[in-house]
C-alpha cells in the first residue's frame, strides 16, 4: 500500500469526514470515546512533519537491518524495506496525514499496581485483592480502545477508494510534532495514517501463514 498511494490526487475533506464518522462507531472501553483525529493537509506543515519522519527513519532503518540478521537479504525483507523507504521519502507529499490522538496520558502499569497495593494494605492477609494487578489492564484499555477506531477508519477509507498505512515513525519526536501541530499537553499521539487515493485497485491478499499454523486451542502450543 505504501507504494500505491497517489501523491497527486487531492483527498476531499468531506470524504475524510465520512470515513471518520464510520470510525466513530468503533467500540471503546467504558464508552469513553476519548479519541480525537488531527488531519494535516497544509504542505508546509506536512514538510515539517516529514523532516521528523525522515530523521526517525534513518535510525529505524539501521536498527531494522541489525535486528533482521540474515533475513534482511530475503526478497520479502527487501521489498518491505523499499516500501518503507518510499513512504519515508515521500510522506510530506501524501495528500492527508491523519494523527489519531487520545485524551490523557498512557497509564504506568507499575505505578497503578503500587497504588492498588497501598489502597488495599488495610485488608487481611490472604485477601484476593493482593493477587490482583490492574496496571496492565488499564494500559491495555488505553491503547485497545483506540486501535479499533483506527482500523475502522482504514476500512472506511478503503471502501471509498483510498489507501492508508499505520506508521509511528514521527513519535520519537512527538514533543516537536505537538509543538508544530498545537497539540496541548496531556494529549497522546497514537500513530500517523498517510491517506491517499490508490494507484490502481488490483490488490491481492498478502502472503501469510495459514490460520491453522498460528492458532492454538485451549492451551498454548496445542493445535487442532
Amino acid at each position: 500500500m505504501r507504494r500505491r498511494l497517489d501523491l497527486e490526487r487531492p483527498v476531499p475533506r468531506e470524504v475524510l469526514l465520512e470515513a471518520i464518522d464510520v470510525a466513530q462507531q468503533a467500540p471503546t472501553a467504558d464508552n469513553a470515546q476519548n479519541w480525537r483525529w488531527l488531519v494535516v493537509t497544509e504542505p508546509e506543515t506536512k514538510e515539517e512533519l516529514g523532516e521528523l519522519f525522515r530523521t526517525a527513519w534513518e535510525f529505524h532503518r539501521s536498527e531494522m537491518t541489525q535486528r533482521a540478521g540474515r533475513r534482511r537479504d530475503s526478497a520479502s525483507s527487501r521489498r518491505n524495506m523499499a516500501s518503507a523507504e518510499t513512504l519515508a521519502m515521500n510522506v510530506a507529499r501524501v495528500p492527508a496525514l491523519v494523527i489519531p490522538c487520545v485524551l490523557g496520558a498512557p497509564p504506568d502499569p507499575a505505578d497503578i499496581d503500587a497504588r492498588w497495593m497501598v489502597a488495599n494494605a488495610h485488608k487481611a492477609d490472604g485477601d484476593p485483592a493482593f493477587s490482583v494487578r490492574p496496571g496492565h489492564l488499564r494500559s491495555s484499555m488505553f491503547y485497545g480502545s483506540v486501535y479499533p477506531a483506527v482500523w475502522s477508519l482504514q476500512l472506511a477509507l478503503r471502501a471509498r477508494g483510498l489507501g492508508s498505512t499505520v506508521t509511528c515513525l514521527h513519535l520519537p519526536f512527538r514533543d516537536r510534532a505537538a509543538e508544530i501541530l498545537g497539540i496541548p499537553r496531556g494529549i497522546t499521539q497514537i500513530c500517523m495514517l498517510p491517506v491517499a487515493y490508490t494507484i490502481g485497485t488490483d490488490f491481492r491478499p498478502a502472503r501469510r501463514h495459514p490460520a491453522a499454523e498460528r492458532t492454538f486451542w485451549e492451551s498454548w502450543g496445542r493445535g487442532q
